[in-house]
Protein backbone atom coordinates (compact mmCIF):
# COMPACT_ATOMS: atom_id res chain seq x y z
CA UNK A 1 0.00 0.00 0.00
CA UNK A 2 1.53 3.99 -0.89
CA UNK A 3 1.67 6.03 1.81
CA UNK A 4 2.48 9.64 1.11
CA UNK A 5 5.47 11.14 2.97
CA UNK A 6 4.30 14.82 3.53
CA UNK A 7 7.47 17.52 2.95
CA UNK A 8 7.51 17.99 6.76
CA UNK A 9 8.71 15.09 7.05
CA UNK A 10 10.98 14.24 4.41
CA UNK A 11 13.98 15.81 6.44
CA UNK A 12 13.20 13.27 8.90
CA UNK A 13 13.58 10.27 6.32
CA UNK A 14 16.77 8.17 5.85
CA UNK A 15 17.34 7.70 2.76
CA UNK A 16 21.45 6.33 3.06
CA UNK A 17 22.02 3.63 1.05
CA UNK A 18 18.91 3.19 -0.96
CA UNK A 19 19.38 1.72 -4.12
CA UNK A 20 18.25 3.69 -6.94
CA UNK A 21 17.53 1.91 -9.99
CA UNK A 22 15.14 4.40 -12.08
CA UNK A 23 15.83 7.46 -13.19
CA UNK A 24 12.11 9.48 -15.70
CA UNK A 25 12.44 12.69 -16.82
CA UNK A 26 8.36 13.27 -17.19
CA UNK A 27 8.57 16.59 -19.29
CA UNK A 28 5.04 18.11 -20.89
CA UNK A 29 5.06 19.74 -24.36
CA UNK A 30 5.57 23.40 -23.86
CA UNK A 31 3.93 24.10 -27.56
CA UNK A 32 0.50 22.74 -25.94
CA UNK A 33 0.58 24.61 -22.64
CA UNK A 34 1.68 22.06 -20.91
CA UNK A 35 4.50 22.94 -18.85
CA UNK A 36 4.89 19.91 -16.65
CA UNK A 37 8.74 19.19 -15.53
CA UNK A 38 9.07 16.29 -13.21
CA UNK A 39 11.79 13.57 -11.73
CA UNK A 40 10.92 10.64 -11.42
CA UNK A 41 13.04 8.19 -9.16
CA UNK A 42 12.14 4.68 -8.15
CA UNK A 43 14.68 3.11 -5.16
CA UNK A 44 14.25 0.60 -3.06
CA UNK A 45 13.80 2.57 0.58
CA UNK A 46 15.28 0.76 3.29
CA UNK A 47 12.36 0.84 5.72
CA UNK A 48 14.24 -1.05 8.83
CA UNK A 49 17.73 -1.36 9.40
CA UNK A 50 18.16 -4.97 11.10
CA UNK A 51 21.41 -6.15 13.52
CA UNK A 52 21.56 -10.03 13.76
CA UNK A 53 23.46 -11.42 16.59
CA UNK A 54 26.18 -11.94 14.67
CA UNK A 55 26.30 -8.37 13.85
CA UNK A 56 25.67 -9.15 10.15
CA UNK A 57 23.76 -5.92 9.47
CA UNK A 58 20.38 -6.86 7.12
CA UNK A 59 17.38 -4.53 6.15
CA UNK A 60 14.02 -4.70 4.69
CA UNK A 61 13.09 -2.44 2.14
CA UNK A 62 9.79 -1.69 -0.45
CA UNK A 63 9.53 -0.24 -3.87
CA UNK A 64 9.26 3.52 -3.49
CA UNK A 65 9.28 6.54 -5.98
CA UNK A 66 10.15 9.95 -5.45
CA UNK A 67 8.59 12.60 -8.00
CA UNK A 68 9.69 16.17 -7.69
CA UNK A 69 7.79 18.69 -9.57
CA UNK A 70 8.73 21.89 -11.61
CA UNK A 71 12.13 20.70 -11.62
CA UNK A 72 14.41 23.17 -12.83
CA UNK A 73 18.90 22.99 -13.56
CA UNK A 74 18.80 19.53 -13.40
CA UNK A 75 22.56 18.16 -13.09
CA UNK A 76 23.47 14.49 -12.45
CA UNK A 77 27.15 13.63 -12.12
CA UNK A 78 27.68 10.10 -12.82
CA UNK A 79 31.00 8.24 -13.35
CA UNK A 80 31.99 4.68 -12.92
CA UNK A 81 35.64 5.23 -14.27
CA UNK A 82 37.16 3.52 -16.94
CA UNK A 83 38.29 -0.10 -16.20
CA UNK A 84 38.68 -0.50 -20.29
CA UNK A 85 35.11 -2.46 -20.46
CA UNK A 86 36.03 -4.65 -17.44
CA UNK A 87 33.86 -3.60 -14.93
CA UNK A 88 30.03 -3.79 -15.45
CA UNK A 89 27.58 -1.18 -14.26
CA UNK A 90 25.92 -1.81 -10.58
CA UNK A 91 23.63 0.05 -9.36
CA UNK A 92 23.28 3.70 -7.78
CA UNK A 93 23.24 4.14 -4.04
CA UNK A 94 22.06 7.40 -2.47
CA UNK A 95 24.24 8.30 0.84
CA UNK A 96 21.84 11.49 1.54
CA UNK A 97 19.29 13.41 0.31
CA UNK A 98 19.31 17.04 1.37
CA UNK A 99 17.43 20.39 0.45
CA UNK A 100 17.96 23.98 0.94
CA UNK A 101 14.54 26.55 0.30
CA UNK A 102 15.84 28.85 -2.36
CA UNK A 103 14.93 32.77 -0.73
CA UNK A 104 15.12 34.50 -4.09
CA UNK A 105 12.89 31.79 -5.99
CA UNK A 106 11.07 32.65 -9.34
CA UNK A 107 8.87 30.26 -10.61
CA UNK A 108 6.72 28.49 -8.10
CA UNK A 109 5.86 31.83 -6.26
CA UNK A 110 2.76 31.21 -4.36
CA UNK A 111 4.86 27.62 -2.11
CA UNK A 112 8.20 26.55 -1.22
CA UNK A 113 11.15 26.00 -3.68
CA UNK A 114 13.89 24.21 -2.95
CA UNK A 115 17.48 23.45 -4.17
CA UNK A 116 17.70 19.52 -4.14
CA UNK A 117 21.19 17.08 -4.00
CA UNK A 118 20.86 13.78 -3.98
CA UNK A 119 24.54 12.48 -3.09
CA UNK A 120 25.51 8.87 -3.81
CA UNK A 121 27.56 6.37 -2.76
CA UNK A 122 27.75 4.70 -5.62
CA UNK A 123 29.27 5.24 -7.90
CA UNK A 124 31.42 7.82 -5.14
CA UNK A 125 31.07 11.25 -5.64
CA UNK A 126 28.42 11.24 -7.55
CA UNK A 127 25.41 13.50 -7.54
CA UNK A 128 22.35 14.69 -8.49
CA UNK A 129 21.02 18.64 -8.19
CA UNK A 130 18.17 20.60 -9.38
CA UNK A 131 15.59 22.81 -8.28
CA UNK A 132 12.13 21.61 -7.13
CA UNK A 133 9.10 22.09 -5.44
CA UNK A 134 7.43 19.43 -3.02
CA UNK A 135 4.31 21.67 -2.62
CA UNK A 136 1.89 18.85 -2.53
CA UNK A 137 2.60 15.58 -0.33
CA UNK A 138 0.18 13.54 -1.69
CA UNK A 139 1.81 13.57 -5.04
CA UNK A 140 5.64 14.06 -4.42
CA UNK A 141 6.63 11.71 -2.71
CA UNK A 142 4.89 7.85 -2.62
CA UNK A 143 7.22 5.86 -0.57
CA UNK A 144 6.38 1.90 -0.12
CA UNK A 145 4.18 0.68 -3.26
CA UNK A 146 4.43 -2.03 -1.95
CA UNK A 147 4.72 -3.50 1.79
CA UNK A 148 8.29 -4.06 2.73
CA UNK A 149 9.92 -7.09 1.33
CA UNK A 150 12.16 -9.57 2.81
CA UNK A 151 15.46 -8.91 4.90
CA UNK A 152 18.44 -8.30 2.72
CA UNK A 153 21.62 -8.59 3.42
CA UNK A 154 23.57 -5.40 3.59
Amino acid sequence: MARSVPSSNFDDLCWHDNALYGLRLDAGDCARGDWRSNLVLDMDHIVTWLRDADAQVRFRVAPATLTFHDVTDLKIEVDCGDSGGQIALDELSIDAITRERLQDQKICLDRPYYRWRIALNLPQGGAISFGGEWSDPGSSCRAGRAGPAAAHTG
